[in-house]
């Protein structure tokens, strides 16, 4: 799980630098999983394992990177192309809308798709969901979910909550819109198909060695978040 790939801004605080890998790093842990013989597949890729059975790569790995900041193009893309990698981006649709300039365009995200990367929702604004109403979880979870459709062509069948918080309300209307699954932001690397709605990830902290980065990424199943 990535926020910002790029360098740290100027003054940037702990929960700043936590949430953003610089892109030397970067480049570095993306090396390492291509020597290490892993291969990027896609939310849809892990469904078919989990429900049919599918073949997945012996080391498969799913790289997510929520919000959707304009930086993935300039520091994210170019490193994950030669290596034949692609991600999953979760996008805040009305950000982009509105043409907030720390976020992708949409022919910027449309290009990613066509490069093999996965474009799926993560509301409308980014509000936090869990505690409101009918209405208003609606209008964040369906409305982005459309407006995302509406560029790619087909439904987005995933979706990023946002600040990962959700309640038994959204998870209803999860599965009333059909989605596939949805991504938590809680540490976990192992998935079931009764967990398809609280998908677990690993979260890249900017602050982190490369060691940190192998230690979460590979380290004991039994233990806890490093």
């Amino acid at each position: 799980m990535y926020h910002y790939v790029e360098p740290w801004p100027e003054g940037a605080d702990e929960l700043r630098q936590g949430l953003t890998v610089q892109p030397d790093d970067f480049a570095a842990q993306m090396a390492y999983l291509h020597d290490q013989g892993y291969q990027t597949v896609s939310l849809y890729d892990l469904v078919n394992a989990l429900a049919l059975g599918a073949p997945l790569p012996g080391r498969a790995v799913v790289l997510t990177f929520d919000d959707g900041y304009r930086t993935l193009a300039d520091f994210v893309a170019p490193v994950l192309q030669p290596y034949g990698y692609a991600g999953t981006l979760f996008v805040v649709t009305q950000l982009m809308d509105e043409a907030f300039p720390q976020f992708l365009t949409w022919s910027q995200a449309e290009a990613l798709y066509a490069q093999g990367w996965q474009i799926e929702p993560h509301t409308k604004t980014h509000d936090q969901l869990a505690g409101r109403g009918r209405d208003f979880q609606l209008y964040q979870m369906l409305g982005s979910l459309q407006t995302v459709e509406a560029h790619i062509g087909r439904p987005p069948r995933f979706f990023a909550y946002p600040s990962g918080k959700y309640d038994d309300l959204t998870m209803e209307l999860a599965r009333e819109m059909h989605l596939w699954g949805a991504v938590t932001v809680d540490f976990g690397r192992v998935h079931t198909l009764d967990s398809l709605y609280t998908l677990t990830r690993v979260r890249v902290d900017g602050r982190a060695t490369l060691t940190d980065f192998v230690t979460a990424l590979e380290g004991d199943l039994d233990g806890q978040s490093p």
